[in-house]
């Protein structure tokens, strides 16, 4: 039984660690694309491996938690409160890369009105974008959780 207990320990660690390692492969495909896009101003082209690696595998591990029905917001009763306060910060986020990317290509050439028109619009553009992204994940990890819910309820009345 205390092989069986450290087998599972040992199991758990190597998993813990290949999740850890995920993790950093995916931060430094992100960091990779930031820095071919917005410091060395690379076309597309030249990034196209690393943005395909880094999205196709972000949506795997969206698509894989919602269908295994991991709970992908642990809180109760977060409602769509997360879901406006990621738009938001989403949004700014977008606004503020886009905005010192821009700057530093364009800033001699123009006012500083169409800078904040620029930016606004480039915020209501990430956060509207956002809040449908998070507004359909929310939608999904809600409509499994209550499948899951009612299929433990079903077999509670079963027993």
């Amino acid at each position: 039984m205390k092989d069986l207990i450290q087998d599972e320990r040992t199991v758990a660690q190597k998993r813990k660690i290949g999740s850890e390692t995920c993790s950093l492969l995916l931060l430094a495909l992100l960091i990779a694309i930031l820095v071919q896009q917005f410091v060395l101003n690379l076309p597309f082209a030249n990034y196209a491996a690393e943005f395909i690696c880094f999205f196709g595998a972000c949506f795997y591990l969206l698509i894989r938690n919602i269908t295994a029905g991991n709970d992908l917001y642990s809180r109760k009763n977060t409602g769509y409160k997360w879901v406006i306060i990621n738009s938001l910060l989403c949004g700014f986020t977008i606004c503020v890369v886009t905005g010192i990317a821009n700057y530093t290509r364009y800033g001699d050439n123009t006012t500083s009105s169409i800078w904040l028109i620029t930016l606004l619009i480039t915020f209501l553009c990430g956060t509207a974008a956002s809040f449908l992204g998070f507004s359909l994940i929310h939608y999904l990890n809600k409509k499994k959780q209550q499948k899951i819910a009612d299929e433990l309820d079903e077999e509670e009345d079963i027993l």
